[in-house]
Order: C-alpha cells, then structure tokens, then sequence
C-alpha cells in the first residue's frame, strides 16, 4: 500500500486565512461605503432637481409680471390712458371687481 504524502502544517497557513477573512470584510465595507455614497448622492441631486425646477418656475412667474409691467409702461408711453393710475383703476375694476368709494353696486340676481 502506497501512502500519499502528508502535507506539512505551517504557522502562515492560519495567518493567510485570517488575513484573507480581513481582506474581504475590509472589500465589503468598502463597497458598502461605496454604495451608501452614491445613494447619498441621488437623492441630494434629486433634491437639487425639484428645487431647480421650483425656481425655473419661480423665474418664469417673475418673468410674465415683467412682461406685464412692460406692456403697462407701454400703454402710459401710447398716450392709451390719461396717466398710469387710471389704467391701474380700470384693471383693479376689470379683474378685482373694485369699486370707488360713494359708487352704489347694482347686482343682477335674475343671471340675464
């Protein structure tokens, strides 16, 4: 009977095995960190997203006032009023549904 060759137990044998465990638990927490990162990092850009989307929205709200104020100065520069604050009274009657003071208010309540 043939014996197979014994293989000689070294001290680094133990030493290998530990540090291969400690290499990969060192790998997955780095992945880990890596991961959690990037997920940090979407949802921070999302955020920035929606709050550059608000103020796209904010810019182009200010941007039809302006619009409206220019088509007011434009009006005034025609001669179409007699001054500014008569146009800024027919919009207020017109849109807001003010009245002078004095001014009686006749309702319709038939809908005719």
């Amino acid at each position: 009977m043939a014996r197979k060759p014994v293989k000689a137990k070294t001290k680094n044998a133990g030493v290998r095995k530990r540090t291969n465990w400690i290499l990969y638990i060192a790998v997955i927490g780095i992945i880990f960190f890596i991961i959690v990162t990037i997920i940090g990092q979407n949802i921070r850009i999302s955020n920035a997203r929606a709050e550059l989307a608000e103020l796209e929205n904010r810019i182009s709200l200010e941007n039809i006032k302006i619009d409206e104020l220019k088509n007011v100065a434009a009006y005034a520069e025609n001669g179409n009023f007699d001054s500014f604050s008569d146009y800024i009274e027919r919009k207020a009657r017109e849109e807001m549904g003010y009245v002078n003071s004095g001014e009686v208010v006749f309702i319709n309540i038939a809908g005719h």
